[in-house]
């Protein structure tokens, strides 16, 4: 054990090259991080592709199914289309990938999507933001038409090529042959060696050789050179008489290839040497090599993230806490030191050089930043917070929000703290935030902000107690209620939760007995008086027969306003004495008043 960490200076000494921020390592780590919702959607896109692309093989274009399999999937493409922009699909034998991840996977040649692709040179796929439904309707037709042939008829490349699509691209290899795709024995296949074909030269088998032949439109090799051949010797391709013509590729042919090429040559991936450090560290039981082990680690994590390399930064803290949750109650002592490691790296100095680099704008990956934010968790919020206040960018202060509505779930006190006094635009921001979460437990803080200057942020406070759904919100509405502003008392009227809570129909009841109860605006006045009728109570009746009948000279119109009010409040309590009240009113001589009574007597019968 002792000799393997003794090597570790030499591993990461190897591995600088990998951690240069001029290189796109972060991909090589996704895969073990958790899954992005770009990821999710695109699994949602081709898993309805498949489905719509089955349905047509089995039912004609006319059916309802098929109509609503791909009206679906264009809504579903479409929704993507516009929050991305574009869906890149790498094409592979038998998966799609996006990204680096595996999207979509079936290994069936009959009727896998993929092979139908990939067996015809298809490399990559990608559609494009614009893409209209006509144009998905024909892709998918070629698509189906394509699969119902036999495989050496078809060639989905070629018809697709015809259709010229405008917001379809893809990329497939110009002289594609693929000579074993219609056998299905595997171990029919060609096997080549990198080594010899990156020199520019293959050692060929017999068997290689005879097929060659067969496929050649040139003249049969001289018997003598056959012979070389058969016997193994070594050749190179423009000694190969090939049935077409090749050309070199250059580095700005296929900018794709030569980065493929790029990644061949590169040292192993920095994910192995995490994880075999990861592999150690929870075999060893010693607590001077578990700490030279997590020293090593805090210098691949420091780097890291001085290099904004988030992604790597993520894989290694979700390790750790893996791996601390694991000792705990088998293994304290190393608990303990893993626990030690983790606060190190979530500690202030830490998220004090994160707003440092945000600052001084050197972070460009704000998807992997925020999830890295997320592996932090609630101790994060005061630099999401930061960020959300200084950046002008909406689609970082929309990341941001995520972020603190994550985290509020887990921290609502750490939200709060968020709000200070010259802070309105974050103060109303937070308050949403709390609303979408929903939970009881944010009123004392809500409550705090009744009498906040800004207007908008007592709205803001309204709605979030509307979204919690219980009457312990109503004391804090009812507060609402004695406002100058008409706006303000009728978003909290229409907040209130029904309930049998006797002290908000009280209060209720006193304010619609005020004089002063007409002038209120039309919208408060009814959700008050609905929420009366809500009791059922005899009181309540009373109450509304007297508003109904109420008549005076003075403010007419805002009286019959009132007694309008009164009307639904009535249809609402539906109960035998609201329909003797409603027959009543059915019989004035307004006859605006008149046709509401009589609208709702027909509505409760």
């Amino acid at each position: 054990m002792a000799s393997r960490i003794d090597t570790y200076t030499e591993m990461r000494e190897g591995l600088n090259s990998i951690l240069d921020p001029g290189k796109n390592n972060q991909s090589k780590w996704k895969e073990f991080l958790p899954e992005t919702v770009e990821t999710k959607k695109v699994k949602e896109v081709l898993s309805l592709f498949a489905k719509t692309f089955s349905a047509m093989r089995i039912y004609p274009p006319e059916n309802p199914t098929v109509k609503n399999f791909i009206e679906s999937l264009y809504e579903k493409k479409q929704e993507f289309l516009r929050e991305y922009g574009e869906l890149k699909l790498v094409v592979h034998e038998f998966s799609f990938i996006f990204k680096e991840d595996t999207v979509f996977e079936e290994e069936q040649k009959k009727t896998s999507l993929p092979f139908l692709f990939f067996k015809d040179g298809m490399r990559e796929l990608v559609f494009n933001k614009g893409l209209d439904k006509n144009e998905l309707q024909d892709f998918l037709q070629i698509t189906k038409d394509n699969a119902d042939l036999p495989l050496e008829d078809s060639d989905i490349v070629n018809s697709l090529w015809a259709k010229d699509f405008p917001h379809i691209r893809y990329f497939a290899l110009d002289e594609f042959l693929d000579t074993e795709s219609e056998q299905d024995s595997a171990d029919k296949r060609s096997r080549v060696d990198k080594e010899e074909l990156l020199q520019g030269e293959i050692r060929l088998s017999t068997a290689d050789l005879s097929e060659i032949r067969k496929r050649s439109a040139a003249p049969a090799a001289s018997s003598s050179e056959a012979k070389k051949e058969e016997e193994g010797q070594e050749i190179t391709l423009e000694d190969i008489p090939l049935p077409f013509q090749t050309t070199a590729i250059s580095r700005e042919d296929s900018p794709k290839l030569q980065s493929m090429l790029e990644e061949l040559r590169s040292l192993p991936p920095l994910t192995e040497m995490i994880i075999l450090l990861f592999e150690i560290l929870h075999l060893e039981e010693r607590a001077q090599a578990i700490s030279s082990i997590l020293n090593i680690l805090k210098q691949f994590y420091k780097e890291a993230v001085y290099k904004s390399l988030f992604t790597l930064a993520s894989l290694i803290l979700h390790r750790l806490q893996e791996l601390k949750e694991l000792c705990s109650g088998q293994h304290e002592e190393k608990a303990q030191m893993l626990e030690s490691t983790l606060r190190h790296f979530k500690g202030e100095s830490s998220l004090a050089y994160l707003k440092k680099l945000f600052m001084n704008g050197q972070i460009e990956d704000f998807d992997s930043f925020f999830l890295y934010l997320k592996t932090l968790g609630p101790q994060a919020i005061p630099l999401a917070g930061d960020i959300w206040e200084e950046t002008r960018d909406p689609d970082i202060r929309l990341k941001a929000s995520d972020f603190l509505y994550e985290a509020g779930k887990e921290d609502l006190a750490s939200l709060f703290n968020l709000v200070r006094g010259h802070r309105t635009a974050l103060t109303k921001e937070i308050i949403e935030i709390s609303g979408k979460i929903a939970d009881k437990r944010a009123l004392p803080y809500l409550k705090k902000f009744t009498g906040h200057q800004n207007k908008e942020v007592r709205l803001a406070v309204i709605k979030a107690l509307s979204r919690i759904d219980d009457a312990s919100v109503n004391p804090i509405l009812i507060g609402f209620l004695s406002e100058h502003d008409g706006e303000i008392r009728t978003q909290a009227a229409m907040s209130l939760k029904s309930s049998e809570d006797q002290d908000t129909a009280a209060f209720i009841f006193q304010i619609a007995e005020q004089k002063d109860f007409r002038e209120r605006l039309k919208q408060e006045k009814k959700a008050l008086l609905e929420y009366l009728a809500d009791t059922r109570s005899g009181e309540a009746s009373t109450l509304l027969r007297s508003l109904l009948k109420k008549r005076s000279i003075l403010k007419r119109s805002k009286q019959d306003e009132t007694r309008l009010c009164a009307v639904p409040a009535l249809q609402k309590m539906g109960n035998h004495e609201a329909q003797k009240i409603l027959e009543e009113g059915a019989r004035f001589r307004n006859k605006a008043i008149q046709i509401a009574c009589k609208l709702a007597l027909r509505k409760i019968s």
